[in-house]
């Protein structure tokens, strides 16, 4: 059965005022999530939208009108509500409400568990059928409100012991990093938690307003952590809007995507003998030179489509531990089946300073293979074999690679939007092949 509101990979997410983000249908939300969980606590957080206030407030009122009590935190990455779930064994559920990278415009409801998951596809799909078999209250537009930056006091401290018991005690006295968390919701939190081990952190991202998390900062825009991280010659965070991606940049001004933390974490972890089957779990994203360098390196790859539920799921399966995407969700199952971009950031600069030397010096010796990303607005997810000539023209491009290449399409799982991948050692045919694709989506389904 196919989700009505739920995303196929992160939840609930869409335009502020919109269908399901109206006032009415997030306050049913609420209750059906509580039926099917069997709430009797739920942990609530948001990040810095300006929509979140008022989406706390009605969420709040269905599951309470369910029986459920909430205890809301405030501002808090997703993977910090995910690690108080998991280590405190108070709650029955967690709700995080937030558009992760996406613009301050859209918003989101996210789902855990009593054990600090996501809820599973199927009981996602039970939260939706209780929600239509409900007659939903009038249809009212949202109040207006004014941001304010709501948190926990406690959070911060409680999840830097939770880390520590992975991490280990020993702070990080005189090391120094730049931080960018996208003015969003690790803007507080994530600064406190690195202070809290004793790094100097300097912070570039502004202060969060309600309207600009992810606005030309964090994850999505290292250039300006780029820059600030070479002319200081220190190492940069950057974070999406809720903290569970990371991307990093090193002393000489080095992006380093999701694909070269995994490299960086799975050579650490293999050295040490704790690389669970030698072996990492990455997504159809992942450079082919990043799969062929870590084979070079003894560590197997195993690949799944997309998505970080997706990545801990094969993990599981294959009693590994470590996996990622490009994009920087890195999944380190000791920790949570989730991915914490602040978590993250620790045990990398845990990884520096045991190597004693800079990041910089750490960068794995490898250059990607041209590859190129095209995104399509697409007014239908028709089967691609519906599509004329778009089969055949896949066909065709990977007789051109000879192997020495690949082509890997698939619909977004919260957006109407085509997403085509090429890669290949020839940067003219890349391109060359991806245009065409483009144009046979266009011409067939565009948007």
């Amino acid at each position: 059965m196919e989700k009505r509101i739920f995303g196929a990979t992160d939840g609930i997410r869409g335009k502020v005022g919109e269908a399901p983000l109206r006032p009415n249908i997030i306050k049913e939300l609420g209750r059906a999530i509580a039926k099917n969980t069997y709430a009797k606590k739920v942990l609530l957080g948001r990040d810095t939208r300006e929509s979140g206030i008022w989406m706390a407030a009605q969420i709040s009122d269905g599951l309470n009108d369910a029986g459920a009590e909430v205890e809301d935190f405030g501002i808090l990455p997703t993977p910090a509500v995910q690690a108080i779930i998991k280590d405190s064994g108070e709650y029955d559920a967690g709700v995080m409400l937030t558009a992760s990278h996406n613009p301050a415009t859209d918003n989101g409801v996210k789902v855990f568990g009593a054990d600090g998951d996501k809820i599973s596809d199927e009981q996602e799909l039970s939260v939706e059928a209780t929600f239509f078999e409900a007659e939903l209250e009038k249809d009212e537009d949202a109040p207006e409100v004014r941001f304010v930056k709501q948190a926990s006091e406690s959070a911060e401290k409680y999840y830097e012991q939770i880390a520590a018991s992975l991490i280990g005690d020993k702070g990080f006295e005189g090391q120094k990093i730049i931080l960018d968390a996208a003015s969003g919701a690790g803007h507080d939190f994530s600064r406190k938690v690195f202070e809290e081990f004793e790094l100097e952190v300097e912070q570039i991202d502004p202060e969060p307003t309600g309207k600009n998390i992810n606005e030309g900062y964090g994850a999505l825009y290292p250039e300006k952590l780029a820059e600030a991280a070479r002319e200081e010659g220190l190492v940069g965070v950057a974070l999406d809007g809720d903290a569970d991606r990371i991307v990093l940049a090193d002393e000489d001004g080095r992006v380093w995507d999701g694909d070269r933390i995994v490299i960086l974490v799975a050579e650490y972890l293999k050295k040490l003998g704790q690389l669970p089957a030698d072996t990492v779990v990455l997504t159809e994203y992942s450079n082919l030179a990043t799969i062929n360098y870590l084979e070079a390196e003894g560590i197997k790859v195993a690949k799944v489509v997309n998505g970080d539920r997706y990545v801990a799921q094969k993990c599981v399966e294959l009693g590994a531990g470590l996996g990622g995407e490009l994009a920087g969700h890195i999944i380190y199952l000791p920790w949570l089946r989730g991915s914490d971009g602040t978590f993250m950031a620790l045990m990398i600069m845990r990884i520096i300073q045991e190597s004693g030397c800079r990041l910089a010096d750490l960068w794995a010796d490898y250059e990607n293979l041209p590859s190129k990303q095209w995104g399509l607005k697409v007014r239908e997810k028709r089967d691609f074999a519906e599509i004329a000539g778009f089969n055949d023209a896949i066909k065709a491009a990977e007789e051109r690679f000879a192997g020495k290449g690949r082509v890997f399409v698939r619909y977004s799982g919260t957006e109407n939007k085509l997403r085509i991948l090429v890669e290949g050692e020839d940067a003219a045919l890349v391109e060359e092949i991806g245009d065409g694709l483009a144009e046979i989506i266009k011409k067939e389904i565009g948007g």
